[in-house]
């Protein structure tokens, strides 16, 4: 359920003002066991997001005139099942070309922006997220959790822990006509920062390399440079959409190379089941990376209970190799805003694709095989 509060401003204006001017409060609570098969080593115990990003946001609206409104987002992921989690800290900087990736659970680590938005459609800056999210979303109904294939099979953008947003960025997006609508995101590549010198810690030295300093000012740090094409469509019970997201990584650090992600993601509703389709190539203009993948998924409602699953291969070009993904999911809501449910995902990673930011090297196995099981709750509020 959203809270709505009126700014202190407000209150202090007019009774018309009163009622154009809010900010609003929405978020998710995810937690419950979790089994979890890191290539062979096996951990157990409560965890979070086995189905959804809990999150907390605060969402801000006026209303010009004229149609015309301006609009913030603030966004916050969080960690609902370890207090150490949400201390945040920012203490190492973020390599070169990865800039977004905030500490954990620190305030506003997610979407920022802030925008007008009228008849001409919505202009956001800030850090704003790609279209290519959306896409993803479109293509599959396990969003960004556990069986969705997301960091595994699936990128959202060419960095190495695939984040679905950039830094410094700015996203246009049309008027909607006839249930099309298309978007243009850019960032502006940045390579001017100055070199980082490496520290020693304990007698243990740290390589920083080059130009990895982060948590600064425009010009601050080196950053890939990031454009993106999205077209969306929305119509009775087609929805479809494609995003062509293109990062330049030249000379950012010891980067070298451009990096394309293609998304295609569809899904058809026909009574109580739906279908999805969703398809990505992602490749560098030196073919040291040149991956595609495909899967197709489906939901069915049965009252209170909506079952789903999804099958898809990833063939990794440059070595010939292929990982396949299995998943499975339930939920039972208890109402509107409150679900248990159950998910489960299977991936023979002979592609090696499953990234760092879901298998930690502390703790990752020297087989193929990486599995998810969980049983949770999820509460939106």
């Amino acid at each position: 359920m959203k809270k709505s509060l009126i700014a202190l401003a407000v209150l202090a204006a007019s009774g018309a003002s009163f009622a154009q001017s809010s900010v609003q409060i929405d978020g998710i609570m995810d937690a419950g066991f979790q089994s979890i098969d890191y290539k062979g080593n096996k951990v157990n115990g409560i965890g979070n997001n086995g189905s959804a990003t809990s999150q907390i946001n605060f969402r801000g609206t006026e209303d010009l005139g004229g149609g015309l409104k301006a609009n913030f987002r603030v966004e916050t992921d969080w960690n609902t099942v370890s207090n150490k989690g949400n201390t945040g800290s920012a203490s190492t900087p973020v390599v070169a070309g990865n800039e977004t990736v905030a500490a954990a659970s620190t305030f506003g680590n997610g979407e920022i922006r802030a925008g007008l938005a009228g008849g001409f459609g919505a202009i956001d800056a800030g850090v704003v997220n790609y279209n290519t999210l959306g896409t993803y979303l479109t293509g599959q109904p396990f969003g960004t959790a556990i069986g969705s294939g997301f960091r595994t099979f699936y990128v959202n953008d060419a960095q190495s822990t695939s984040q679905v947003r950039s830094d410094n960025s700015v996203k246009y997006t049309s008027p909607s006509f006839n249930g099309f609508n298309a978007s243009l995101y850019y960032a502006a590549k940045q390579t001017k920062a100055v070199d980082t010198a490496n520290t020693v810690t304990n007698s243990v030295t740290t390589a920083y390399g080059v130009k990895q300093t982060s948590f600064g000012g425009l010009g601050a740090y080196d950053m890939q440079g990031t454009t993106e094409v999205g077209v969306n469509y929305a119509n009775g019970p087609l929805a479809a959409s494609f995003s062509s997201l293109k990062q330049d990584f030249k000379d950012v650090g010891t980067g070298t190379t451009d990096q394309t992600v293609n998304t295609l993601g569809a899904n058809y509703a026909f009574g109580d089941a739906k279908l999805f389709g969703l398809y990505q190539t992602n490749k560098t203009n030196t073919s040291s990376v040149n991956n595609k993948a495909f899967s197709i998924s489906g939901t069915y409602t049965m009252g209170a209970v909506v079952l789903m699953a999804q099958a898809g291969e990833l063939k990794n070009d440059v070595n010939s190799t292929k990982s396949k993904l299995v998943a499975l999911g339930a939920d039972y809501n208890l109402s509107k805003r409150t679900a248990v449910y159950f998910r489960a995902e299977s991936i023979d990673d002979k592609a090696g694709t499953v990234q760092a930011a879901l298998t930690p090297a502390t703790i990752k196995g020297a087989d193929t095989k990486f599995a998810r099981t969980a049983i949770g709750i999820r509460h939106a509020f």
